[in-house]
C-alpha cells in the first residue's frame, strides 16, 4: 500500500471566442462577460455588506466556496488597502477542487490591470498543487489567505473558523451541483458567526431552499450585468461560539519554538513576555527544511506538506521584510539506502502523484548531475527544499518582534495559577512573568513544568560537524540519507547528525566527528577525504523527540496553558506553522490546519 494521491488535478483552462476564461470540465465560464472585477465588487463585496461590517474590526473572516481565478480575493484585498477603517487583519478562506496551475493563473489574471501588483504577488506565492490546507501571508500579515485544495465536501467539515461573510461562488448549480448541496450549506451554518452575511450570483430555487433551511434569511437584489437578480442573506440561526482573543501571554523558552511563537503572537497585538535562559547558546549553522513522504502517507507526512510550504513562505517573508536570514534554496537530494528503498521511493512518488516541483524520483546519474559530483545512488529530488541557518532564524525572529515583546532572563522553576492567571517563578520565588495565557516552548523541560499534561518528551543529543569553505570541495545541493551534508549559507558545509539517547554532553567530540565523516562518505564518496576528526569544529545540542514523531502545538487540558515543543530533528519544518497555529488559536482566528491535523499535534492526544 502506498497511500492516496497527495496532489489535486488542475483545472483545464480554455478561452471563449470573446476572451473569457472557460472551464472545460464544467463547461462554464469563470466570470461574467460583463467583467469579473465588477461582478466581484457588486455581487460579493457589496452583496455581503463587507465594508460596513468590517469597519473598525480587529479581524474579519470571509469564507468562499470556489476560489477560481482568485478575483474575489484580490478585490477584497484591494478594497482593504483603500479603506482606512478596515480590519487590522483580513482572513480569506477558500476551497478549490481544481486549482489553476501557476502559469494558467498568471495568464487568467493578466487582463486585470487594476489588480496587477496584487495578482503578481498571488502568482508568486501560489503553492504547488498539493491537496490540503495552505496558508499564505500578504502585506506583512494584514491579509491572510487560507486555501483548501481539494473537494469542498472533504475540507469544509474540517475547517475551524467563524466566518463573518460568505461568498458562494462556483460554477452553475446545474454544472457543479455538489458545491451547492445541502451538505455544503449545513457547513456554512456550522461556521457562521453572529450576523454572518452571504452573497451569491445565483438565485436557483434549490440553493435558496437549502440556505433558508439552514437558517439564512434571504433577499433578492439587483444583479450585475446581464444577470437580473442575485441573492444576499443574513444568518439568523445559532451562531458559532468564538473564544475571547488573548491580550497577553508568557512564552517560556528561547529556542526556535519560543521565538517564533512570540513573534506570531506579537503580530496579533498580544503583549508577550518571553522568558529566556540567562545565557543563550548559539544554534547550529545549518539544517534542512524538506517534506516527509512515506508509504502509507502517515500523519507526519500529511502534516509536513502544509508545514513545508508555510516554512518556505515564512523564511522568504523574513528576507523580503529586510531581516538578515541566512538560507540557501539549493534543493535537497534524499538518497535511498539500498535497492529495496530505491524501489519504495519510486513507488511512493508514482502512486501518490507528487508534483515534480515538490518531490521527484531520480536515478543515480541524475542525482549526481544535480549534486555536481558523484553521489551514493538514486533517491528523491526536492527542488524547493533548502538549507537554513537556525541561528540566523532565531536572530531574525527576535529582530522582527522587536519591542513588541518583553524579554526576561531566568529559569522557570515552577508555575502557579490563581483565578485565571498564570505565573512563572524562578528558584527564589521571583515572578518572571504573569498572564492569562502561558506557552511552554522550553523543549524537554515542558514536561517537568506541566506534569499533568503527560508529555512523553525525550532529549536526544546530536552533534554537527563543520567543514570550512574549500574551493576544491564542491556540492551544488544538500544531500541526505543516513545523515546529511548541507551547505552552510555563509560558506562551508555542515555534516550531521549523531543521535544519542541519555547523553547530557554539549561539547563537540572527535569520535562524533568521525561518525559524521563516515556518514558523509557513504552519501558523497570522496567528499571528506583527507579530513581528520581532531581538526574539525562542530556543534552539539539536544533535540526533543516524541514517540509518534509529531510535534506538540496546542492547549493542554489546563485552561490557558499551551505547549509548543517536541520538534525532534525537524524544527525548521515544524516550528513556523506550529507557531502560527498557536497564535491563530489564541487570537480567535481561522485555524491554519484542518481539524484532524490540528488534533494530531495537540498535547491532549496523550491523555486518551
Amino acid at each position: 500500500m502506498t497511500g492516496r494521491p497527495v496532489s489535486v488535478e488542475p483545472a483545464r483552462l480554455d478561452w471563449t471566442e470573446g476572451g473569457q476564461p472557460w472551464s472545460e470540465r464544467f463547461a462554464d465560464i469563470y466570470h461574467t462577460i460583463d467583467g469579473g472585477l465588477g461582478q466581484s465588487r457588486h455581487v460579493f463585496f457589496e452583496g455581503a455588506s463587507v465594508a460596513a461590517r468590517w469597519r473598525g474590526r480587529e479581524t474579519f473572516t470571509i469564507l468562499e466556496t470556489g476560489f477560481g481565478l482568485g478575483v474575489n480575493f484580490l478585490a477584497a484585498w484591494d478594497r482593504l488597502r483603500a479603506d482606512p477603517a478596515g480590519p487590522a487583519r483580513l482572513h480569506f478562506v477558500s476551497c478549490e477542487r481544481h486549482p489553476l496551475t501557476r502559469e494558467d493563473l498568471e495568464r487568467a489574471l493578466a487582463p486585470f490591470d487594476e489588480l496587477r501588483s496584487l495578482a503578481g504577488a498571488l502568482v508568486t506565492a501560489w503553492p504547488p498543487l498539493l491537496e490540503g490546507v495552505h496558508r499564505i501571508h500578504f502585506d506583512g500579515g494584514r491579509v491572510i489567505l487560507t486555501l483548501a485544495f481539494g473537494d469542498a465536501r472533504t475540507w469544509m467539515p474540517q475547517l475551524d473558523l467563524a466566518a463573518d461573510a460568505f461568498f458562494l461562488d462556483g460554477f452553475s448549480p446545474s454544472r457543479n451541483p455538489e458545491l451547492w448541496s445541502p451538505e455544503i450549506v449545513r457547513e456554512l451554518a456550522r461556521l457562521a458567526s453572529t450576523g454572518a452575511t452571504l452573497a451569491t450570483w445565483t438565485i436557483a430555487s434549490g440553493v435558496r431552499a437549502a440556505l433558508a433551511g439552514a437558517g439564512f434569511r434571504l433577499e433578492r437584489r439587483e444583479g450585475f450585468g446581464h444577470k437580473r437578480e442575485m441573492l444576499s442573506g443574513v444568518y439568523e440561526g445559532e451562531a458559532r461560539a468564538t473564544p475571547t482573543p488573548a491580550k497577553e501571554a508568557i512564552v517560556v523558552g528561547g529556542g526556535l519554538s519560543g521565538i517564533l511563537a512570540a513573534d506570531r503572537l506579537a503580530s496579533r497585538g498580544v503583549a508577550v513576555t518571553l522568558v529566556e535562559p540567562r545565557e543563550r547558546r548559539a544554534n547550529a549553522r545549518a539544517g534542512l527544511v524538506r517534506p516527509v513522504a512515506n508509504v502509507r502517507d502517515a500523519m507526519n507526512a500529511q502534516l509536513s506538506r502544509p508545514a513545508f510550504l508555510y516554512a518556505l513562505q515564512h523564511y522568504a517573508n523574513l528576507q523580503r521584510e529586510g531581516f538578515h536570514l541566512l538560507w540557501d534554496r539549493c534543493g535537497v537530494l534524499q538518497l535511498a539506502q539500498d535497492d529495496n528503498e530505491a524501489r519504495r521511493f519510486e513507488a511512493i512518488v508514482t502512486s501518490q502523484g507528487w508534483p515534480a516541483q515538490a518531490l521527484a524520483f531520480v536515478d543515480a546519474r541524475e542525482a549526481s548531475r544535480r549534486a555536481g559530483r558523484p553521489v551514493g545512488g538514486p533517491g528523491w529530488w526536492m527542488p524547493l527544499a533548502a538549507s537554513v541557518s537556525p541561528e540566523s532564524l532565531a536572530i531574525a525572529g527576535l529582530a522582527r518582534a522587536g519591542d513588541r515583546i518583553r524579554r526576561v532572563k531566568g529559569r522557570v522553576e515552577r508555575l502557579e495559577r490563581e483565578a485565571d492567571r498564570w505565573r512563572a517563578l524562578d528558584a527564589d520565588g521571583r515572578v518572571l512573568g504573569e498572564a492569562t495565557t502561558l506557552v511552554l516552548a522550553n523543549a524537554v523541560d515542558a514536561a517537568r513544568l506541566a506534569p499533568e499534561a503527560r508529555l512523553p518528551l525525550h532529549a536526544v543529543r546530536g552533534q554537527v560537524t563543520y567543514l570550512a569553505p574549500d574551493a576544491g570541495r564542491r556540492l551544488d545541493v544538500a544531500v541526505s540519507g543516513n545523515g546529511y551534508v548541507a551547505p552552510i549559507p555563509e560558506g562551508g558545509f555542515a555534516i550531521g547528525a549523531t543521535f544519542q539517547h541519555d547523553d547530557p554532553g554539549e561539547d563537540a567530540r572527535a569520535v562524533d566527528h568521525r561518525e559524521n565523516l563516515a556518514r558523509a562518505e557513504s552519501m558523497v564518496p570522496g567528499f571528506v577525504q583527507d579530513l581528520h576528526p581532531m581538526d574539525l569544529e562542530g556543534w552539539a545540542g539536544h533535540r526533543t523527540t516524541v514517540p509518534d514523531r509529531l510535534p506538540i502545538f496546542g492547549e493542554t487540558a489546563s485552561p490557558g496553558l499551551w505547549i509548543a515543543a517536541g520538534l525532534g530533528s525537524r524544527g525548521l519544518l515544524w516550528a513556523p506553522l506550529g507557531a502560527e497555529l498557536v497564535a491563530s488559536r489564541l487570537a480567535g482566528e481561522p485555524c491554519p490546519l484542518p481539524a484532524p491535523l490540528a488534533g494530531a499535534v495537540s498535547p491532549r492526544r496523550f491523555l486518551s
